[in-house]
């Protein structure tokens, strides 16, 4: 990546140019943490896109930049456009490795969007079939997950917390980190959704799944799972009176990271913070409630 915009500088556009900037912005976040400069580097990356005569590439600055970047300063709604631009462009290229990318992140765009469950469902089977005849494996295995949640929450399934039916059965599932990193996102909606707080809170965390789940530098379903996760904390920390001060460190920690991003103004965690600040209201009463 860094070889590449090192080329860029000194003798100018290729084809390559966009995407190997937007990766340098995503690295950028990862280590650093500055919001400010990733949205930058993003933004020029898009412009240099636009820039270049070359098509090559614009999947995956477009898959980079609104994966990992752009959810920290623009409404998810407005995501959708801009990836399916990205997968027709991956098509037309022969890039369907990101093209398969922007189309999965572009159904989890839908869903953290509010969009009706059965409309989502519908997406999900015809992406999923051009995942397949593409044999982009890695791809539809997330989505799998995704679209056997949507199953669940719609009622279509005997399970509420297993991927088990139509669309997957987590047991046999072959987990790459990718995978793996969707399987903890879903399994914490259900989770939290279903009222299995304590298996939310005690959901474990792998190595390979840290880098996609932090809240800078990390895919932008991460922002999900720390809401479900922290739901699932407080919602432990007020039924477990013995291990309440452990649930409640981790649920603020996380809580403190939204209203951090919230100041920051973050156009996507107004709905996670003020929702938060209920949990936390309403452990409060409770606490006072048993002091009395």
């Amino acid at each position: 990546t860094a070889k590449m915009v090192q080329m860029t500088l000194l003798h100018g556009l290729f084809e390559w140019s966009a995407s190997s900037l937007s990766a340098l912005g995503a690295l950028s976040l990862f280590v650093n943490g500055d919001v400010g400069t990733a949205q930058y580097i993003g933004e020029c990356a898009l412009q240099m896109q636009e820039r270049c005569e070359s098509e090559a590439g614009k999947a995956r600055t477009i898959y980079v930049v609104h994966t990992f970047l752009f959810q920290h300063v623009k409404p998810m709604q407005s995501f959708s456009k801009p990836l399916i631009e990205g997968y027709q462009s991956g098509m037309r290229t022969g890039d369907k490795d990101f093209a398969m990318w922007c189309l999965f992140f572009n159904i989890v765009t839908l869903y953290m969007g509010g969009k009706p469950l059965k409309f989502i469902e519908e997406q999900c089977q015809a992406s999923i079939s051009q995942m397949d005849e593409l044999k982009e494996e890695e791809q539809a295995s997330c989505l799998r997950m995704f679209w056997q949640l949507f199953f669940n929450l719609m009622g279509s399934s005997n399970s509420t917390i297993e991927l088990c039916g139509e669309a997957i059965n987590e047991q046999e599932v072959v987990f790459t980190d990718a995978s793996h990193a969707a399987f903890v996102v879903v399994k914490i909606i259900a989770s939290s959704l279903s009222g299995r707080y304590e298996l939310g809170a005690h959901l474990n965390i792998e190595k390979g799944d840290k880098q996609y789940l932090m809240i800078k530098g990390g895919i932008n379903p991460a922002f999900m799972f720390w809401f479900h996760r922290s739901l699932c904390l407080y919602a432990m920390a007020r039924k477990n009176k013995k291990k309440r001060r452990h649930y409640m460190a981790q649920a603020k920690l996380i809580h403190k990271e939204f209203t951090k991003s919230l100041k920051n103004k973050n156009p996507n965690v107004l709905h996670y913070v003020i929702l938060l600040k209920a949990e936390q209201a309403a452990l409060k009463r409770k606490r006072d409630q048993e002091n009395v």
